[in-house]
């Protein structure tokens, strides 16, 4: 478990601090710019991520990799990687405008689909040297780079929305953060070195296809339902909803990392060492669920406080947030159980339940929203997550691997951070910032009590 623990801690190190910088971000643009504009950005945000996503298509990765195997053809890969980012990023930075202007956006989203167009270019142009700093395991270069960026757009976002700068600034802040990202990015890579031969891109394409898809997919899953909501609600929709999940995404990529620095002994020991195999992933699925719930308890227990922080227009939101909530336990197991799927080679099993997912939301969200509102948005990723995600992933995952997982004690710390949820809601300290902190101590109490479990669990991994 301490293995486990130092390895999660150093991933996480980075994404966590970039995910406090750009809560930074959306709670000064929430609070000096108001509903309606961060509803707009956020939306602007979450197509941009889209197109960035589109530049890329798992080819950085692909790239990595094809270069690790053979050292002899890494100048031709990055060669042809660069190549194809000279292609993909003006035709998807002209399709991001193109695409607002399609969809009848109004002048000032188009201008701020403009600016975002320069975020493509520029995530487009970095794609090579991240991939040879990655190569050169430099990857704190990598993202000191992406931080540094972002610690340079919000004093400019600040300024903008204090003077109430329109929309197409606020993204231009934005735009010149991964400006500069990609200049710091390429100074550190250096000059890519002439290439000898010449690697195909279209076979660079064809390998990243699968992958490319797959972040699709997942990306599209989370950015539904900003998406539909300012179809069909408005931007105040959005702003809230949004606000909502930038208090939950950060314990998302904790457990995350959780689940990532676990994957190398999974993988390793799944065939090798069942026993082994199996002390890990309970743990890994405990530490989990440990995570979620002490967040979720905090979450729920202080509800309207942190809702509060957003803004005044924000505080409504409380309700929403804590709905959403639930969610966070939800996807804490979904997240620690797939990489079995992907261990026992069944990829193709989670490539379907993501798309399953993603019409069942999309299904979801246009039956609740017209009549529930904003929250309706809540309770279908909530009620899409439990049944094709939680539920799904977890009987896939046993059946495919043969393991069998002890679910009581799983059960135990979701009951502990319920019971604790209700205990702050009953009382006066709900939706406070003691309140949460209460429920927050309850968990930890729990957890504390059942100390020998985890001395069980820690003494397996060991």
């Amino acid at each position: 478990m301490t293995r486990l623990l130092k390895n999660s801690a150093t991933l996480v190190v980075g994404r966590i601090a970039l995910s406090a910088m750009r809560m930074i971000a959306a709670l000064i643009v929430a609070r000096l710019a108001g509903a309606e504009d961060f509803g707009a950005y956020v939306l602007l945000i979450s197509l941009i991520a889209l197109a960035e996503w589109l530049v890329d298509f798992g080819q950085t990765d692909m790239a990595v990799r094809d270069a690790a195997r053979r050292a002899g053809r890494q100048v031709a890969v990055l060669a042809a990687l660069a190549r194809a980012k000279r292609v993909q990023g003006p035709a998807v930075a002209l399709l991001l405008p193109l695409g607002l202007w399609l969809a009848g956006q109004d002048r000032a989203i188009l201008l701020a689909g403009c600016a975002g167009s320069v975020a493509v270019l520029a995530t487009a142009a970095m794609q090579p040297a991240r991939a040879a700093l990655r190569l050169a395991l430099r990857m704190d270069r990598d993202i000191g780079a992406e931080l540094a960026g972002v610690a340079l757009m919000l004093p400019l976002l600040a300024i903008a929305c204090l003077y109430r700068a329109p929309l197409s600034l606020l993204i231009g802040s934005f735009a010149l953060a991964r400006l500069a990202q990609a200049l710091l990015v390429t100074h550190w890579a250096g000059p890519l070195k002439q290439a000898q031969g010449r690697f195909p891109i279209t076979r660079l394409v064809h390998r990243a296809l699968p992958l490319g898809c797959a972040g699709l997919l997942v990306l599209l899953y989370d950015a539904l339902a900003p998406l539909l909501l300012a179809h069909l609600l408005d931007m105040r929709a959005v702003a809230l909803y949004a606000a909502a999940a930038r208090f939950i995404m950060p314990v998302l990529v904790a457990v995350q990392a959780v689940a990532s620095a676990a994957f190398p002994l999974i993988a390793r020991d799944w065939r090798r060492d069942p026993a082994a195999f199996a002390r890990t992933q309970q743990g890994t699925l405990l530490l989990s669920v440990a995570l979620a719930a002490l967040m979720f308890a905090g979450i729920h227990g202080g509800a309207g406080f942190l809702m509060g922080l957003m803004g005044p227009d924000f505080v409504a939101g409380a309700p929403l947030l804590q709905l959403m909530a639930w969610t966070l336990l939800a996807r804490a197991i979904t997240t620690a159980m797939s990489p079995l799927i992907v261990v026992a080679g069944r990829q193709g099993r989670a490539m379907l339940l993501t798309m399953l997912s993603l019409a069942g939301q999309c299904a979801a969200l246009f039956l609740l929203v017209p009549v529930m509102g904003v929250i309706g948005a809540a309770w279908a990723c909530l009620l899409v997550e439990l049944l094709l995600g939680t539920i799904a992933v977890s009987w896939i995952a046993q059946h495919v691997t043969g393991l069998t997982i002890d679910w009581r004690s799983v059960a135990a710390l979701i009951g502990s951070a319920v019971v604790a949820a209700l205990l702050v809601g009953a009382s006066p300290l709900a939706g406070s910032l003691m309140g949460g902190a209460a429920a927050a101590a309850i968990v930890l109490a729990f957890m504390a009590l059942s100390m020998p479990r985890w001395r069980h669990f820690a003494g397996g991994l060991a």
